[in-house]
């Protein structure tokens, strides 16, 4: 890296980082007391044995063979173990009481908090029959259910109530069941469904009219409850490509990109316009290939989706995550999660990155060993690594944790269950390792921040703000190339990526994304330095060569193109009505500006009455007009333009409304 690093501790600071998120993790420890043993030899171990063995599975096996650090990766190793947080029917008793409690004097949201956290402690059915007769789950999701019908939440009520069944509630002969179930259908709006669990509810309580009719008011009173309080629940779903059908070569994307380039290129693979792209079309929308969760959202986000919790659905044996469905559930249950359990709170206290959990988590969504390779090798062949740059200790420190999380697979029995107790690896092992490995050099190039738009304050624009709650690794958006002045917005719906066009983006050119140093808002030094840190390369994109200011230093006066036909010269923007009628110095011919003035004073009008249908949050109108702005601004003006930048964020903001939004 020397041929472009400027600042190699910070560079160094970078690195450390995407590999261990935490200094007090054990990690650090485990990687100390092996350094130990290198650090006393004669020669320089590191540099002489180490980086010179050339491929990285080499490099793995040898951390368990050579004698100067086998001993103590090997008897570190050993010691990995399940850490988790168990289930405890007498805790799930205790917050039941106390949710039934709020609900009684009306504390409907500290009764749903409550509620929750008896349903995610509450062990399976009859596992502690000693407390409610080992009918502490269901228990717990009947109380929330009673929560979901106060709080006009049919939908939820009634999901609690069906799995409550099945974890083993008597509902046969049940008539307060039924009761439930009645109105839980009357607040969904499923009338002839209610009705039919009314008369079950009357016959199965001894045909008491009296009860039935009181029901039936309650009945009538939760429909009048429910069309008197709005819904803020919106359903979003991913957007539809403008013109052909979707790309048959990349993942998730429009058939108006494409990948050109090669390894070889100096700006390797990478995505270009397959055609002319209109501002706000939208161009990719891919699913995650994996994506992982930051720790501190495990108890409000579902682990799988990423969806906000409302009704949280448990794992069956450990309290460290949360679902937001039981389909969310059964599916991580039956893949990733059923490895990852009892080791959730090990790999958080190592002190590991997220990173490092996502390429674990890779490894685990491929389901088998077999496929870890072959799925872990085509990703790694598709994206760039940077292997020949890494420095010895840096590449040291990622085979250890390497190290680690192989022994968790092998604990987990991921490969089956194994007939040694030692960590060395089998031929197989050794191979999902080497992927392993692979995965956390590259990812640190790759992956992706998801994020939510959180909505704080009464405006749902005005107030919104970006919290960034995991990391995604995607096959086609991380083919995107760099520039400090982005051709695309970038939102997520759940774990899926979308990205939509800023600009006007012509045939054949780059589409651009930006990595996170942005013209407007880091200096070119900064954007420099953090890009050569983070991705190691050195950006020389229009804005770097040309040093574009910051937003608060942008001018309102773009340069003007030529309007005449076939001349792609840029012409100053006159200051003075004398300028307005120029000679091109390119086309030699005299042109008159004053028309493209007129064009770049309507599409500033455009963006002005955007932003006034964004104050009234109509958002649909105001992507309309701003795209229509881009378009016309674009016809004849080239940045930097201040209005325009200004429209281009604008935009992005308007996406992001239509992305994943919660409000808080």
């Amino acid at each position: 890296m020397t041929n472009i690093d400027s600042d190699p501790l910070f560079t160094s600071l970078c690195n450390e980082k995407t590999l261990q998120s935490q200094n007090e993790g054990f990690f650090n420890v485990f990687y100390e007391s092996v350094a130990d043993n290198f650090k006393g030899v004669n020669t320089n171990w590191l540099k002489d044995v180490y980086h010179r063995v050339p491929s990285d599975a080499g490099k793995l096996r040898l951390v368990y063979d050579d004698p100067v650090v086998a001993y103590e990766v090997q008897g570190t190793l050993e010691h990995v173990k399940p850490v988790f947080r168990g289930k405890d029917a007498k805790f799930s008793w205790q917050r039941r009481e106390q949710a039934l409690k709020l609900l009684a004097e009306n504390k409907t949201q500290m009764a749903l908090m409550m509620a929750c956290q008896a349903v995610m402690r509450a062990p399976a059915q009859g596992v502690d029959k000693f407390i409610d007769k080992g009918l502490t789950l269901a228990l717990a999701l009947w109380t929330r259910a009673e929560v979901f019908i106060r709080m006009l939440d049919g939908k939820r009520a009634l999901q609690d109530l069906q799995l409550a069944a099945k974890c083993g509630l008597p509902v046969k002969q049940n008539a307060d069941y039924y009761s439930r179930v009645a109105k839980c259908y009357a607040l969904c709006g499923e009338d002839a469904r209610a009705e039919v669990s009314a008369k079950l509810f009357h016959s199965l309580g001894g045909h008491n009219d009296y009860a039935l009719g009181r029901l039936k008011e309650d009945l009538e009173d939760l429909r009048v409850l429910k069309r008197e309080t709005p819904s803020n629940e919106e359903e979003k779903v991913l957007p539809t490509f403008t013109g052909d059908a979707a790309n048959s070569e990349l993942s998730g994307a429009s058939s108006k990109i494409k990948l050109v380039g090669s390894k070889d290129d100096s700006r390797g693979r990478y995505i270009a316009a397959a055609e002319n792209i209109a501002p706000g079309e939208p161009i990719l929308a891919e699913p995650a290939i994996a994506a992982c969760l930051y720790p501190k959202f495990f108890g409000s986000h579902c682990n799988a989706c990423f969806n906000r919790l409302v009704a949280a659905v448990a794992c069956p044996d450990c309290c460290g995550v949360a679902f937001c469905s039981v389909a969310c559930r059964d599916r991580a249950c039956a893949s990733y999660h059923r490895f990852e359990c009892q080791y959730l709170d090990l790999m958080i206290g190592s002190g590991m990155s997220i990173l490092c959990h996502l390429a674990l988590r890779i490894v685990l969504d491929a389901g088998t060993p077999q496929a870890a390779i072959e799925k872990g090798n085509a990703l790694l062949d598709h994206l760039c690594a940077h292997s020949q740059l890494r420095e010895a200790e840096d590449h040291f420190k990622r085979t250890l944790m390497t190290t680690f999380l192989l022994s968790i697979l092998q604990k987990a029995e991921f490969f089956g269950r194994r007939t040694t107790e030692s960590p060395e690896p089998n031929d197989l092992e050794l191979q999902v390792g080497t992927i392993i490995l692979g995965l956390l050099q590259t990812l640190q190039f790759n992956a992706h921040e998801i994020y939510e738009t959180r909505i704080t304050g009464e405006h749902r624009v005005d107030s919104a703000k970006v919290q960034y709650l995991g990391v995604g690794i995607y096959r086609t958006a991380s083919m995107f190339n760099h520039e400090c002045y982005p051709g695309v917005s970038r939102t997520f719906l759940g774990t899926s990526i979308i990205f939509h066009t800023s600009r006007p983006i012509r045939s054949g050119a780059v589409v651009p994304e930006n990595y996170g140093p942005h013209f407007l808002r880091q200096p070119k030094p900064m954007r420099q330095r953090n890009l050569r840190s983070r991705y190691w390369f050195k950006c020389e994109c229009r804005t770097c060569a040309e040093d574009w200011p910051l937003l608060e230093r942008l001018t309102d006066e773009p340069r003007l193109l030529c309007p005449t036909d076939g001349c792609e010269n840029v012409l100053a923007f006159p200051t003075k009505p004398s300028k307005r009628s120029i000679k091109c110095s390119k086309c030699k011919k005299q042109v008159n500006l004053e028309p493209s003035m007129k064009m770049v004073d309507a599409s500033e009008e455009l963006y002005a009455s955007a932003a006034e249908m964004i104050t009234n949050e109509r958002i649909d109108e105001a992507v309309e007009l701003l795209t229509n702005g881009l378009k016309m601004f674009a016809q004849v003006a080239v940045p930097p333009h201040k209005p325009t930048h200004i429209a281009e964020e604008s935009l992005r903001v308007c996406f992001a409304d239509k992305a994943t939004t919660n409000r808080y």
